[in-house]
């Protein structure tokens, strides 16, 4: 197996752990992620996840390139539309997630971050997007994440140059969030932050603000929506009715 899955603290942590191959990402490993979302979204234990890699120079590799050799044009498109459902459903999973960047982040491995909600990496980690270099283009989401996250201009630079970003750039241009000395542990204490609050909650403030990326009516019925269904829930029904009565909330973490 490529990956391991611990529970800590109602948070997830998930190691990508294929050493030997710079924890390069082949389809077993997509496998196991979406395994351990889908767990995720079903054990309301689990508060927020944590992806990391077993120690070493990288974080990741990337796309494992074996899995692309001797596929036809149908079968590598089929291949990426998965890695994109995979890193997709990351993204929309119902607790916020965190990279945990150590090391070099190549490719897939950078889009294994950017499908994450937050970004945190040491000072010795540097990101790129080698797929130029072969003649292709990041296919696991890096073409519509990266410019939403740092702008047009710095995202095609990164992809058509294969342009290496060091760690105090990758923070300035707003490709992570922070720098630490052990991403694992600085993760682990943003992700404690959050864990006081309704599981349900911020499930709605996440599911509506990635509404934000369609026509703003569109995105502010969504939120709508959400409040809606927050407002006749039991943890919205707490909220309001400690606030009037002027004593702590006692939220269901877990709802």
């Amino acid at each position: 197996m490529g990956v391991r899955f611990d529970i800590t603290n109602a948070i997830g942590i998930v190691t990508i752990d294929r050493q030997a191959k710079l924890n390069a990402l082949d389809l077993a490993t997509f496998k196991e992620i979406e395994e351990v979302v889908q767990r995720t979204n079903n054990d309301p234990g689990i508060r927020g996840l944590v992806f990391a890699a077993a120690p070493g120079k990288a974080f990741s590799a990337g796309a494992d390139i074996r899995d692309l050799a001797g596929l036809t044009p149908g079968e590598a498109s089929e291949r990426a539309t998965y890695r994109r459902g995979v890193f997709q459903k990351l993204m929309t999973a119902d607790v916020p997630s965190i990279a945990a960047v150590d090391g070099f982040a190549m490719g897939g491995g950078v889009e294994l971050a950017l499908a994450c909600t937050f970004r945190i990496a040491s000072q010795r980690s540097v990101f790129s997007f080698p797929e130029i270099k072969l003649g292709l283009l990041p296919g696991a989401g890096a073409t519509q994440r990266l410019p939403r996250l740092v702008g047009m201009s710095a995202a095609l630079e990164m992809m058509i140059t294969a342009r290496e970003l060091a760690a105090d750039e990758a923070l300035r241009v707003g490709l992570i969030d922070r720098i630490a000395e052990n991403p694992i542990e600085a993760a682990k204490d943003f992700a404690a932050k959050w864990l006081p609050f309704s599981r349900g909650a911020i499930r709605g403030i996440m599911a509506a603000a990635h509404q934000s990326e369609l026509p703003i009516l569109e995105g502010l019925y969504k939120e709508g929506e959400e409040l809606g269904l927050l407002s006749t829930s039991p943890d919205g029904i707490e909220g309001v009715s400690a606030f009037l009565e002027r004593r702590p909330a006692f939220f269901n973490k877990s709802s």
